[in-house]
């Protein structure tokens, strides 16, 4: 019973997750409710994979830069 007296009616929320594109409500055994939204998050994995993939290169270059300034100032 609430503060005033009246019966709480009890909801039930049936069993589900949320689609991680759109927010739909899906089954649990579910990712993503339609093959629309399949498409979008296969493009955000593809442009995630391409900005690791470049960051790791300028990280390389970073790194080869700083060498490089550390052996010519080294051998002065």
């Amino acid at each position: 019973m609430s503060l005033s007296g009246k019966k709480d009616k009890k909801i039930r929320i049936i069993n589900h997750r949320h689609c991680r594109i759109c927010g739909k409500a899906i089954p649990p055994d579910k990712e993503l409710c339609s093959a629309e939204c399949e498409g979008v998050q296969a493009k955000i994995e593809a442009r995630q994979k391409r900005m690791k993939n470049v960051m790791l290169v300028m990280y390389a270059v970073i790194f080869l830069v700083f060498l490089i300034m550390l052996l010519i100032g080294g051998s002065r």
